[in-house]
């Protein structure tokens, strides 16, 4: 009788008992969930210490080269220069064609009028040099008649 009456009165804190060591036990868990995400965030972390690392290393290269750099662009910038003139002499060049290309366009009736009085003259010239030969031709015959 007494084992069961303390059997019975153990009852009440082996429940307690049972009931905080499950709690015990959840919370424990939590604890490890916590801590395996504690890792991830330290994996995490050294993964961008790694990358801050390289974006250090590039850009300590690049702080070693800038006057390269300015080098290098102010030798673009001189070739920029020259050949922002030498357009601009091709400019002055195609403008000094355009203005003799309108000349000329301008005047081509004037020229075709040219070339008509040119052949007129021509023909005239022809004309003439025609009847010098048949001028000629009648000395010779002339002189031939002299000659017998």
């Amino acid at each position: 009788m007494k084992i069961l009456q303390l059997l019975q009165e153990l009852k009440k804190p082996l429940n307690r008992l049972t009931k905080l060591l499950w709690q015990l036990m959840k919370l424990l868990q939590k604890i490890m969930k916590l801590m395996q995400n504690l890792m991830k965030l330290v994996h995490h972390l050294m993964k961008l210490m790694q990358h801050l690392m390289k974006l250090v290393q590039y850009l300590t290269k690049l702080m070693q080269r800038p006057l390269k750099l300015m080098q290098h662009l102010m030798k673009l910038m001189q070739h920029l220069m020259k050949l922002v003139q030498r357009l601009m002499k091709l400019v002055r060049h195609l403008m000094k064609l355009m203005q003799h290309l309108t000349k000329l366009m301008q005047r081509p009736l004037k020229l075709m009028q040219h070339l008509m009085k040119l052949m007129q003259h021509l023909m005239k010239l022809v004309q003439h040099l025609m009847k010098l030969v048949q001028h000629l031709m009648k000395l010779m015959q002339h002189l031939m008649k002299l000659m017998q």
